[in-house]
């Protein structure tokens, strides 16, 4: 995977000293580390963008950024001399920042402007009670390098049956993290499924190197999921012969792909389990997206204007989605285009949940259920009652279209109340608004181990 060069832990000095020290301090788990890609820095600080920047939100006390000066209320204006005029770019350079390389911030304090230099620490690696993580690295062909990170119950050796996770829309490192919902799923199937979980960070995260999250589009990012996972089926954690895809909430889009790809290359698919996600075309999830922003918003929103705001919406997406036209050059066309294009949920400048409008409009030309049909494999599909995004119906179809051509392969299941983040809610409004929900997401993984039982391992 990273030439003939690997070995247990890195290559570079600095970072065989970081994991063995990491190991050994470790009392639930341990990291092995291949391949010499430097680590993302921890920056000792929380930035969150607003309106005019990106603005320091806390700091950690100790850390090389408190020392040099970074203070609560800094707003950041330069990364390493660049200077950037939107939000998201600035993000993007913080995010790119590598342990042990000088960091130079230009921060806005008041009516006075400060230079900060500091050299940042590596981000720990993740730790889970009873679970050993391997990180290692894939060269794509066109230079790029992607972080990957492969999990056993602790003390395994050899090749396991694996689960391959595919990430969802917005962006961020898919280590595990403390309190994250996501990460106890994660956790859950690694610790007790009897399966190697396997996960690929994007270039926009992690360790990864590439374009930003504002940059990559949808078709690259499936494009090197599919050469990443390709790559690790020869992997000496799994087992090639018993694979499960699994995507969260978008990544149940580039799930079928995924493993429609990998099916038509020979490889034996096990499973593919998605959760937050359907078989609906793209133009027909963001419309329902829509929908469900003007149908749960009932103190801005009447009822009685929700026809007439559909059908401009649904001609801004067509513009926008199917015909591949800029929000902004649709937004032009007249006044009721430019006051669409002004309350889509999550459409910004340049970028539409946090990705280049490219990675939406492609996504608008994949034929989700024609892969979904073609997938000759045991199929779980969980539907979140109140799912702030996704219909239910979405859902159905998979399950319905695939039992229909194979009786009994699709499993669907419901969870009452759920929202699209696996919480639980008193009502569809309160989801809607993310009101006082409970975590469930231990219900969700038990779900998906109780089906993983169900189908068993590949025969030996």
């Amino acid at each position: 995977m990273s030439g003939a060069s690997k070995s247990v832990v890195s290559a570079v000095a600095r970072f065989t000293a970081l994991c063995i020290a990491f190991v050994a301090a470790s009392v639930s788990a341990e990291v092995f580390v291949e391949g010499d890609l430097p680590r993302q820095a921890a920056l000792g600080f929380v930035a969150r963008a607003v309106d005019d920047g990106i603005e320091v939100r806390s700091v950690t006390p100790g850390s090389p950024a408190a020392v040099a000066g970074v203070a609560v209320g800094d707003r950041i204006v330069r990364v390493n001399g660049t200077r950037f005029d939107r939000t998201y770019v600035g993000e993007n350079l913080l995010e790119k920042l590598r342990e042990g390389q000088s960091v130079t911030l230009h921060v806005q304090r008041g009516t006075e402007t400060h230079t900060i230099d500091f050299v940042p620490e590596p981000r720990p690696f993740e730790s889970a009670a009873g679970i050993d993580s391997y990180y290692d690295v894939v060269d794509l062909p066109n230079g790029v390098r992607l972080r990957t990170i492969v999990t056993k119950p602790q003390g395994t050796r050899g090749r396991l049956p694996a689960i391959f996770f595919l990430q969802w829309v917005s962006c961020g490192s898919i280590e595990f993290r403390e309190g994250s919902g996501s990460s106890q799923i994660l956790e859950r199937l690694a610790r007790e499924s009897g399966r190697a979980l396997a996960r690929v960070e994007r270039t926009a995260n992690g360790d990864s190197e590439g374009p930003g999250c504002h940059e990559l589009d949808y078709d690259t990012e499936l494009e090197h999921y599919v050469r990443a996972y390709t790559t690790l089926l020869s992997s000496p954690h799994v087992d090639r012969r018993d694979v499960v895809v699994y995507g969260s909430s978008l990544g149940s889009t580039t799930a079928p792909l995924l493993a429609h790809a990998l099916q038509d290359a020979g490889n034996r698919i096990a499973g593919v389990i998605v959760q937050g996600g359907g078989a609906v075309t793209y133009y027909e999830r963001m419309l329902n997206f829509d929908r469900w922003f003007l149908e749960r918003r009932p103190e801005d929103v009447e009822p009685a204007s929700i026809h007439a705001e559909m059908l401009r919406r649904a001609r801004f997406h067509h513009e926008y989605l199917v015909r591949g036209r800029s929000p902004d050059d649709v937004a032009r066309d007249d006044a009721d285009m430019a006051a669409v294009r002004a309350d889509v949920r999550g459409l910004g400048d340049g970028v539409h949940y946090g990705r280049p409008y490219a990675w939406h409009q492609q996504a608008a030309r994949h034929n989700f259920l024609g892969a979904w049909a073609a997938i000759e494999a045991p199929m779980l599909v969980i539907f979140n009652e109140y799912d702030q995004f996704e219909a239910r119906h979405g859902h159905r179809l998979i399950v319905d279209t695939v039992n229909r051509l194979r009786p009994g392969t699709a499993t669907y299941v419901e969870q009452a109340g759920v929202g699209h983040s696996n919480r639980r809610y008193a009502s569809v409004l309160d989801a809607y608004a993310g009101r006082d929900g409970e975590n469930v997401a231990g219900t969700t993984a038990q779900v998906m181990l109780d089906w993983l039982g169900s189908i068993g391992t590949a025969a030996r």
